[in-house]
């Protein structure tokens, strides 16, 4: 090669670089606050991919990345190792240096920061004996999950586990009492600017839970696989928590005020879009529209060939054989059992269906026909939306909580519950007839408040176990004063359906003595006047695909309870969040994450 040739390679490679140097430039100059920058820097920006679009930017955290020199992922491990090792040994100071290096290797690495604030909330805490010291490892366990916030913006998951944190592990730990009044009084963890009333950690919990609903609906994150349901209920379900937590402390007329606005925000919630898992979109509220609409399509659907259905149940059940027949003539409660076995596969024989009478009435009316299989389709989707609806709302326990949001505010639940905190007053005092005299004048209010919203006997979870609870403060006091339960007491029922502990046992078996009923069990039928010489046959209640009976209420937690590496409440609730039950549906970590230590008791 000559000594020419050579300088005009080297010009041929001067121009390669300065032409290529031109895409370089447009594809890859960085941002600045006046300047867009490049292609792939206005692609982050457009899709928030850059680490200022994720959260904040911590200068130290990007050195510490930079000087393992590619071998981050060999350094989590190993600090993973020293944080379950000081866990284990007990060195609470050198568990929180780690957690804070591991803060600064995996700021975005969503479920680090669940599990260690869960770490440190439910399991570091237990360790100490002062309730102070319990105190200060919650409150750092939020604080700790409060940093994640601020390195992943808008995160739905961890919005949510902040009102979860603050909410049940603050107000349903066993020390909710010491911990309620020192996290209103904590004035280094909340803003200078919020005052005393708004500090109440189910208020607080609230907030956090409203700022992860606005980050998926206006804000365009995802929720994962959270439940929905249990998602957007949780502001509302918060509300109650705070009605009741409040009306424990003896604050009634705040009280009403604040179920009034969970009656509300409860019925909010039942206009809520929520996605079912086969893409139908459900509002829990709509049952009785839905209800009203179906019933006016299928008697469209009739009004085209009246008597279409009947037909076809008389062709179904000619089909029959007389016995089968018979059987399916019988009223349900005279059927034995065998008779009811029998019955069961019976009833889908000579069952309707609404394609069915719509393709009789098209086969029949030809000029209908059109008319007919559309009807037929609008019933098929409005039914199917309408059982959606009626399951969901089934799983939520929506009519038990928007019953008890509005029964509660009544001036009678006022009242009753009034005369109880009273009454367990007075007897903290000593004063045994007034406080006898309280409980009694309460129970007569809960019987009308039990006469004017009947369904709250179906629930056992929160209304029936408070109910029992006031009743068995109420023999304490009759034990002081040796007498008994009157038989005249307001609420019998109450404890026959919901002593489940069998603490009544006593008083239940002297009562039915009294009134002739036996106590061993079932009374057997007494002969009927028309056949006084034979006994009539055991009959048995037909066990053919009755109606789903509702789940009990659970709690107002996440309902439904948490999944792996979510919270659960330490105690059973007595009111309204989280995850279902419990539900009663969680978060899809980024990466696999060995599964939260339980809680020690």
């Amino acid at each position: 090669m000559t000594e020419r040739s050579s300088f005009y390679h080297k010009l041929t490679y001067l121009a390669g670089i300065v032409v290529l140097a031109f895409p370089i430039v447009w594809l890859s100059v960085p941002a600045t606050s006046g300047r867009a920058g490049g292609k792939l820097a206005q692609l982050r920006t457009n899709y928030k991919l850059a680490q200022f679009d994720l959260g904040k930017v911590d200068p130290a955290s990007e050195t510490i990345k930079f000087a393992t020199l590619g071998l981050r992922g060999v350094a989590v491990n190993l600090l993973w190792e020293k944080a379950n090792y000081y866990k284990k040994t007990e060195d609470w100071t050198n568990l929180t240096a780690t957690l804070e290096q591991l803060a600064k290797l995996q700021p975005n690495f969503i479920t680090f920061w669940k599990f260690q604030a869960w770490n440190l909330t439910y399991n570091v805490s237990v360790e100490f004996d002062d309730y102070h010291d319990r105190y200060y490892y919650v409150r750092r366990g939020i604080e700790f999950l409060q940093e994640g916030v601020t390195f992943n913006a808008g995160n739905p998951q961890l919005l949510w586990d902040m009102g979860w944190f603050i909410g049940q592990k603050i107000g349903r730990a066993d020390e909710h009492v010491q911990y309620r009044r020192l996290f209103k009084n904590d004035t280094e963890f909340h803003p200078a600017d919020r005052t005393p009333d708004d500090r109440d950690n189910w208020l607080v919990g609230k907030e956090w839970y409203l700022k992860a609903i606005d980050s998926v609906d206006n804000q365009g994150h995802s929720l994962g696989r959270k439940s929905p349901r249990d998602f957007y209920s949780s502001p509302a379900k918060s509300q109650m928590n705070y009605a009741e937590a409040i009306e424990d402390d003896g604050f009634f007329e705040k009280a009403r005020r604040a179920w009034m606005k969970s009656a509300e925000e409860w019925r909010q919630f039942g206009n809520v879009f929520i996605e079912h898992s086969t893409g139908v979109r459900l509002q829990l509220g709509s049952q009785k529209r839905l209800e009203k609409e179906v019933a006016d399509l299928r008697a469209k659907l009739e009004s085209m060939a009246p008597g279409t259905r009947a037909k076809l149940v008389e062709e179904k059940r000619a089909a029959l054989t007389p016995e089968e027949r018979a059987i399916l003539d019988l009223p349900k409660d005279k059927l034995t059992i065998e008779q009811s076995e029998k019955r069961y596969p019976l009833e889908p024989k000579v069952a309707v269906t609404d394609r069915e009478v719509g393709e009789r009435v098209a086969k029949e009316h030809p000029d209908q026909k059109n008319q007919a299989l559309q009807l037929t389709s609008d019933i098929e989707r409005q039914d199917r939306q309408l059982q959606f609806t009626i399951s969901y709302k089934r799983d939520a326990n929506y009519d038990y909580w928007q019953t008890r949001a509005d029964f509660e505010q009544t001036a009678n639940a006022l009242e009753a519950r009034k005369l109880m905190y009273d009454g367990r007053a007075a007897f903290r005092k000593a004063d045994l007839p007034s406080a006898k005299k309280l409980y009694e004048d309460g129970f007569a209010k809960w019987r009308a408040v039990i006469n004017e919203f009947p369904s709250i006997m179906d629930d056992e979870a929160t209304t029936g176990s408070d109910l029992i609870d006031f009743i068995k403060r109420y023999r304490q006091v009759l034990d002081q004063l040796d007498e008994k339960i009157a038989d005249d007491f307001p609420l019998w029922d109450v404890i026959e359906k919901f002593d489940k502990e069998s603490d009544f046992t006593t008083e239940i078996k002297e009562r039915k003595e009294k009134q002739g009923k036996p106590t061993g069990g079932p009374a057997t039928p007494a002969p009927t006047p028309a056949d006084n010489t034979a006994k009539p046959e055991p009959t048995l209640a037909e066990p053919a695909k009755p109606e789903p009976k509702p789940a009990k209420p659970t709690p107002a937690t996440d309902n439904s309870a948490p999944k792996a590496n979510e919270p659960t409440a330490e105690k059973k609730p007595a009111a309204a969040d989280a995850p279902a039950a419990p539900s009663k549906p969680a978060p899809a970590p980024e990466k696999p994450a060995p599964p939260a230590p339980a809680e020690k008791k």
